[in-house]
């Protein structure tokens, strides 16, 4: 009987795999096939699902940019309530109207936009005012707070006036 298997007799190769339990009709690879591929369609529905449904984020506190953490909040920034305070105590001697030191004055919020890009991180203001840069020796207190603070306000609140 095997000889007539090996010489490929299709008569011969079905009884085989009759006598041997390894006949399966058609119907039934199909409905195992069906099975299968439901199965793995479930599988990845709910890992789909499980990513889209993640937590909100539980830590609102301050992320620590650009230059690490700071006692600053997450409340919105604004020039007149915020910034402007900085400007006057620390930069205002050598930048103002009357003395404005490398033609930059702090005097008002226009002359403090003169040659900045609200949403820039590359904006002079910030490069000069971040940890190693030129004015950075200037802020009074707690340097690493006022240089994150002018950041965001310039960066991340795009330079707003009020609030």
């Amino acid at each position: 009987m095997l000889s007539c298997a090996r010489a490929g007799n299709p008569a011969c190769v079905a009884n085989i795999r009759e006598a041997h339990g390894l006949q399966r009709s058609a119907p039934t690879l199909v409905a195992r096939l069906r099975f299968w591929v439901a199965f793995v369609s479930l599988l990845v529905a709910i890992g789909i699902s499980a990513c889209i449904q993640a937590q909100p984020a539980t830590d609102v506190g301050d992320p620590g940019f650009p230059f690490g953490p700071s006692t600053v909040g997450v409340q919105t920034l604004s020039y007149v309530q915020d910034i402007k305070p900085i400007l006057d105590r620390d930069c205002a001697s050598c930048h103002s109207t009357r003395d404005a030191r490398g033609n930059y004055s702090v005097s008002t919020y226009a002359e403090v936009l003169n040659g900045q890009t609200p949403g820039n991180a590359k904006s002079s203001l910030v490069v000069t005012g971040s940890p190693g840069g030129s004015m950075y020796q200037y802020y009074s207190g707690d340097a690493i707070t006022r240089s994150t603070l002018v950041f965001r306000w310039l960066v991340y609140y795009n330079a707003l006036q009020s609030r």
